[in-house]
């Protein structure tokens, strides 16, 4: 069976990529089911994403793009157009923890994404949350059980152009618990993982998976792989990263 070309973009953006990749990378290898390219700015990338998006068989061989990166590697319009039209035809797209803030001048990219950060938009302290799961008819969330989990909650994000969203799990916001800011939760389950579509494409937002670079006093542990330990999350990540190009999970139901 053919391996799905998977392309994943790399940049610092305040949390620590490098890590976060690495243990993708371990469980995307495990699968078999991935041929794995790389391009940003780590030394474990082979080549500029500038680069890599002007270069048309590159982009055409790509099954889906993975973004950990951030939006100051995408101000040229080519590369920009280039990711546009290759998802419109037909290649998935999965956005990642930490990117949301970003692309506020790229209106294709937000609505690839669905939710992205406004002014409104909060997140607690690293803390402890429950995940449910909100839909167990899809693919990607079929038999996976609720967790327990300690992440950075993104709370309030927009879908600021009406895309039509799936939500397939949401993270709750104990308004009991208050930041070091003085910020209560929302008290609301707060979408955290969410499919759609753009032209042909299928997208995925993966909203959980805080790692920052070094412990600030925004959460204990919150500089340790501690988000990604939960087995569920390793589950809904391959899915996701299957189901965005085949629309199933054939590869990965067993991960």
């Amino acid at each position: 069976m053919k391996k799905i070309n998977l392309t994943i973009f790399v940049s610092p953006i305040g949390h620590d990529v490098a890590r976060v990749y690495r243990r993708f990378r371990e469980w995307m290898d495990e699968t078999g089911a991935f041929e794995i390219t790389v391009a940003g700015t780590y030394p474990f990338a082979s080549r500029t994403i500038e680069d890599f998006m002007l270069d048309s068989a590159a982009v055409s061989g790509t099954d889906l793009f993975f973004f950990m990166c951030s939006d100051e590697h995408w101000t040229g319009r080519q590369a920009r157009k280039a990711l546009e039209d290759a998802v419109s035809n037909g290649a998935g797209i999965l956005l990642s923890h930490g990117i949301h803030p970003c692309f506020s001048d790229w209106e294709a990219l937000e609505r690839m994404s669905g939710l992205m950060w406004r002014e409104e938009a909060t997140h607690g302290d690293y803390n402890y949350t429950g995940v449910s799961m909100a839909s167990l008819d899809h693919p990607i969330t079929r038999g996976v059980s609720g967790f327990d989990t300690k992440d950075e909650l993104f709370c309030g994000l927009s879908n600021t152009y009406g895309v039509d969203l799936e939500i397939l799990a949401t993270a709750f916001s104990d308004y009991n618990l208050v930041s070091r800011h003085g910020h209560h939760g929302t008290g609301k389950h707060e979408p955290v993982l969410a499919v759609g579509s753009y032209g042909r494409g299928r997208t995925v937002n993966f909203i959980l998976g805080h790692v920052w670079t070094y412990y600030t006093g925004h959460g204990l542990l919150e500089d340790t792989l501690l988000s990604l330990e939960p087995p569920q999350i390793k589950t809904l990540l391959l899915r996701s990263c299957e189901w965005a190009v085949t629309g199933s999970v054939d590869r990965t139901e067993r991960t």
